[in-house]
């Protein structure tokens, strides 16, 4: 009996999309850990293919620094640069953001609900790439960031993706 032939092949390709979120904050101020608010632009980040960067315009007040995608898949969080333009402290978290708040403009973090992932003093540039940090952001929490006044402007960029595979 001869074996079947194979006709077609199906390709099994793994997909990554990354987006990255990036804000700013002008000189004397800080990131508090909120979402930056300014008029006309939405608190959250929807992820889409299309939409590799999402930027928002420099803050003339203390704001800024919840990175937060609204996402319904988990995504892995891999990068986050931030230049805090002069020596200054900063904390990086994973927050736990309260589901029922989630659609508002201000999603609110619950209490109680941080983890510390890197602390640091008297710095001015921290970098946690894949070598350092790599870690998974479930739906309803984000990446919080909470800056000292250093006297100059501060940028922060967080890069996240969201990863298929296919297993059969």
């Amino acid at each position: 009996m001869a074996s079947p032939s194979i006709t077609v092949v199906t390709p099994r390709i793994a997909q990554s999309i990354s987006t990255a979120i990036q804000q700013r904050v002008d000189a004397t101020k800080l990131f508090n850990g909120s979402l930056p608010q300014l008029a006309g632009v939405r608190a959250d980040s929807p992820l889409s293919p299309g939409n590799s960067l999402y930027k928002y315009a420099p803050l003339a007040a203390n704001g800024g620094g919840l990175f937060f995608w609204n996402n319904i898949e988990s995504l892995v969080c891999s990068q986050i640069h931030v230049d805090l333009g002069a020596s200054g402290d900063i904390t990086v978290s994973i927050v736990n953001l309260n589901p029922t708040t989630i659609e508002d403009d201000l999603p609110a973090a619950l209490a109680g609900e941080e983890i510390i992932i890197e602390q640091s003093t008297g710095v001015r540039f921290v970098a946690l790439d894949e070598a350092r940090f790599k870690t998974i952001l479930l739906p309803y929490q984000a990446i919080k960031i909470v800056t000292t006044n250093t006297g100059a402007a501060q940028i922060a960029q967080v890069v996240a993706s969201l990863e298929k595979t296919y297993v059969r």
